[in-house]
């Protein structure tokens, strides 16, 4: 898999929280933010879906 980098603006305090919970579990500030993203991608398709679906009846 390509990964493309990007530049993103987080609260500091937000984030060191982040990262000391995430730490914990192993979890990696970019790994969380890919699965969020592809959670968020699934959702909008299935909404999507949906609405076209409903249109169509």
């Amino acid at each position: 898999m390509v990964v493309k980098r990007v530049n993103i603006t987080v609260d500091p305090d937000t984030l060191d929280e982040f990262y000391r919970l995430a730490a914990k579990k192993g979890i990696k500030f970019s790994t969380w933010v890919q699965v969020k993203m592809e959670e968020f991608i699934e959702e909008e398709r299935m909404i999507e879906e949906y609405r076209k679906k409903k249109r169509s009846e």
